[in-house]
């Protein structure tokens, strides 16, 4: 079977404990791309296949 990767990382700082964002959903948008929304940096990330 596939292995699990990491798409998003570095939310936690180097301490592992202090939140630098906070993912709290996640939708696709009409090209496939993750959308997610995190609610520390109140931000939408995107994130795509490179081209």
């Amino acid at each position: 079977g596939a292995k699990p990767v990491d798409l998003l990382t570095g939310f936690l700082g180097k301490d592992g404990k202090t939140a630098m964002g906070r993912p709290v959903g996640v939708i696709t948008d009409a090209t496939g791309a993750l959308l997610v929304a995190d609610d520390v940096g109140n931000t939408i990330w995107r994130v795509s296949a490179a081209k």
